[in-house]
């Protein structure tokens, strides 16, 4: 059984041996939300959901089969089924990620984002888990974070174009982590931090759930 100082070792190793590779993935999410708000379109949208497959395969393969063993099955294939989703939807096009144009649904996805692009880890290194035995922002939660956040700030836009099946199929993966490790990190290993991320899950599924939809002012999805 993997205790706390296990955990927090395995990030270590895990951080050390990619770090290049983990900023890589870092400064490509930022400049794909920086398209998203300011140069929207087909080509942005590939790009980000070329991001998030790389990245999530990259976790469900290389952190939780090769070093996060005890929760490969429970993690990594969430992770390789979500990213192989966002894969296939850069050519079957059926979900446009979009921002809310305005208003309080804006600002949230804009907090959830950079929660999980900066906030996340440097809290995390400020409650006793530093480099290199911490959890940087392209890891399984934090870009869980940032999907969640994504995914529901495109349903809370003006005219949002959604995919039921492809939406719901892709929502399965990302809230059972949500909830799996936004419970287990903090009652098993002491890390608050991803209570958060069990917050994300909680409001991603009242917008999943159609909360989203009575509250938007401009009418219904497009499904």
């Amino acid at each position: 059984m993997t205790t706390a100082e296990m955990w927090h070792e395995i990030f270590g190793a895990y951080n050390t041996t990619w770090l290049p590779v983990l900023i890589l993935f870092w400064l490509a999410l930022i400049i794909c939300i920086y398209l998203l708000i300011n140069k929207p379109g087909d080509k942005t949208n590939a790009l980000m959901k070329a991001c998030l497959a790389i990245i999530f395969i990259w976790n469900g393969a290389v952190f939780f089969f090769m070093y996060m063993k005890s929760s490969a099955v429970p993690g990594g294939i969430p992770m390789l089924i979500a990213g192989i989703l966002f894969a296939v939807d850069i050519f079957r096009n059926k979900i446009t990620i979009s921002f809310p144009e305005a208003g309080w649904r804006r600002y949230i996805t804009l907090s959830l984002i950079i929660w999980a692009l900066g906030l996340y880890t440097l809290s995390a290194g400020l409650t006793g888990h530093p480099y290199p035995e911490t959890v940087l922002p392209v890891a399984p939660c934090p870009a869980t974070i940032f999907a969640i956040a994504l995914l529901s700030g495109t349903l809370l836009s003006r005219e949002p174009r959604v995919d039921r099946l492809t939406l719901t199929l892709l929502a399965i993966p990302l809230l059972w982590w949500a909830f799996f490790a936004g419970i287990g990190a903090p009652l098993r290993f002491g890390f608050y931090i991803d209570l958060t991320l069990l917050g994300v899950g909680i409001y991603g599924l009242i917008v999943l759930l159609g909360i989203g939809r009575r509250l938007h002012d401009a009418g219904g999805y497009n499904f």
